[in-house]
């Protein structure tokens, strides 16, 4: 296949494995995983993902609801074009004289729905639902990789807070620690040492920690406690289960530890709060 395309279905069970063009990966009603190497990845209503060029992964849908995938791919030599028209000149584009340009890597990791690459997924879906015109989905094609392309300059300067010499040290230290949160919003519930999370970012454990920090504004534990307490909020409000169950479900062995950190985090106890209690 050489040509852009996109995959709107929806399935309860499903599972691909292999590698394929530059990928934005969205879905609705559920969710899916996705395993690249060690690396886990969960996608849902409230995030996409985005996936490399020959990037070999595999998905799952494993779900009682119907999910709704919406994934957008795009071949190798529009993505050409469309970064070598971004850096040439107007001289260049009139004289039809610009070079394709090769090797472009996006940041793969999640992304949480929101900007333009979100307004457009959204609007692509629902056009893709009532049918699109050849022109409609060329012009779609070339607007939401666009898009990416200015994600991933924001991305670019983004790193720019880890301080290392080198700007592709840096960018590739950036890519690793992103591994390791993306892997923490997938197993947040599971008992983790820093030693396993240094071997998804292929980093020292001092090293993982450092630069975590800097880019997040806390340590992995803090990450996960806070994920932790926000998924104990939502099941709280949302569901009937005991409050017991709801600890160990997020991963808290104890209900001492479970009530000290939800009291610290929230400012009351897990039964106060689902009482609606101040």
């Amino acid at each position: 296949m050489t040509q852009n395309f996109i995959i709107h279905q929806q399935a309860k069970q499903y599972q691909w494995s292999g590698e394929c063009f530059l990928s934005i990966k969205s879905f609705y009603g559920g969710s899916a995983d996705y395993q690249v190497k060690q690396r886990e990845y969960k996608v849902d209503q409230s995030n996409f993902l985005i996936l490399n060029e020959c990037t070999n992964y595999r998905l799952t849908i494993d779900s009682t609801e119907k999910t709704e995938s919406f994934c957008v791919f795009f071949s190798p030599k529009f993505v050409e074009k469309v970064v070598a028209d971004n850096s040439a000149t107007d001289e260049e584009l009139i004289d039809f004289r610009v070079k394709e340009q090769s090797g472009l890597r996006i940041f793969e990791r999640n992304y949480v729905h929101q900007g333009k690459v979100s307004e457009l997924l959204k609007m692509g879906r629902k056009k893709t639902s009532a049918g699109q015109e050849a022109l409609e989905k060329d012009e779609f094609y070339h607007e939401l990789l666009n898009a990416i392309l200015e994600q991933n300059r924001n991305a670019l300067l983004d790193a720019r807070r880890l301080h290392t010499v080198k700007k592709a040290t840096r960018e590739e230290l950036y890519q690793r620690i992103w591994y390791v949160k993306d892997f923490l919003d997938c197993n947040y519930h599971r008992s983790l040492r820093l030693k396993e999370l240094a071997n998804i970012g292929l980093l020292s454990e001092n090293h993982l920690l450092r630069n975590f920090k800097k880019l997040f504004g806390i340590s992995p534990f803090h990450y996960i406690s806070t994920k932790r307490i926000q998924e104990a909020r939502r099941q709280l409000l949302e569901t009937d289960k005991s409050i017991q169950d709801i600890a160990f479900d997020i991963g808290y062995s104890s209900m001492g530890n479970f009530s000290s950190y939800f009291k610290s985090l929230v400012g009351q106890s897990p039964s106060a709060f689902r009482k609606g209690d101040i």
